[in-house]
């Protein structure tokens, strides 16, 4: 991808986050299911759950970042939309390792990330927000330097590491989202909310737009543009649907011995 291209997709990706519009993301894993899914979406995304997860890896940074980045040339060379990447916690601890990591993803034609802030030293922890924030610093810095408008989103998990109340919970995102707006990030990711009203809550306490991972629970995509998210996310879920559906034939070929209407050319 020549690069006046990347930085038009990148420009593109940035005003898909709209108010009462957000941008619905049906997460891909390979090149095969980005193709499919830019037929009627205006951007790709990748889970990193389910990416790794077809890699044959678990998930937390176990896939090699060579490999991740090999796939993301693939995703970019295929679909004629821009693409976004769970980058997980940057691939690294420190602010330099989050750099380069961020420098071989814009390589490969990606003009947006996640960065997460609830993985550290392989372990699933919440880091210090300064120490999180001080990635982010470094990830716009890589971006400038590239030449391109990264999309920074910042994950923050305080509910899915269960930091405390729901309350509790709300507000050191709203807290961390305030410090990693003040770093460059472009979005605060905050899965494991679902309660419609600490998510209106959040909208109003972050300037940043608010995109919410679609799991149990979690109010449905009107109800969520009316309070203000700007992106949802549906994360591994298409992946292991997929997988249910694939699982389901096989078993029916293999107990029926016949094709099955699911696996006829012309159905």
């Amino acid at each position: 991808m020549d690069i006046g291209t990347q930085q038009k997709y990148a420009e593109t990706f940035l005003g898909l986050h709209r108010t009462g519009d957000p941008l619905v993301l049906f997460n891909a894993w390979d090149a095969a299911t980005a193709k499919a899914i830019a037929k009627a979406s205006a951007a790709i995304a990748t889970s990193s759950g389910a990416v790794a997860s077809a890699l044959g890896y678990a998930d937390g940074e176990n896939v090699p970042l060579d490999v991740v980045a090999g796939l993301v040339s693939r995703i970019t060379a295929t679909v004629p939309v821009p693409v976004s990447i769970d980058l997980e916690a940057g691939y690294g601890d420190t602010p330099d390792a989050a750099a380069t990591s961020t420098t071989k993803i814009l390589q490969a034609g990606a003009v947006g990330i996640n960065i997460e802030d609830g993985l550290s030293g392989g372990k699933r922890q919440l880091v210090s927000p300064e120490q999180h924030a001080a990635k982010i610093k470094a990830v716009r810095n890589a971006a400038q330097g590239f030449g391109v408008r990264l999309f920074i989103n910042a994950r923050t998990d305080p509910f899915l590491l269960k930091f405390g109340s729901p309350e509790e919970c709300l507000n050191e995102a709203a807290r961390r989202a305030k410090v990693y707006a003040e770093a460059g990030a472009d979005g605060i990711f905050v899965p494991g909310l679902t309660d419609l009203a600490l998510i209106e809550k959040l909208v109003q306490l972050t300037p940043l737009p608010v995109n919410i991972m679609v799991t149990q629970g979690v109010p449905e995509i009107p109800d969520l543009a009316r309070v203000g998210v700007r992106r949802v996310s549906l994360g591994p879920w298409p992946m292991m649907a997929a997988m249910r559906v694939i699982g389901q034939a096989a078993a029916g070929v293999a107990a029926s011995k016949q094709y099955g209407t699911f696996l006829q050319p012309n159905a």
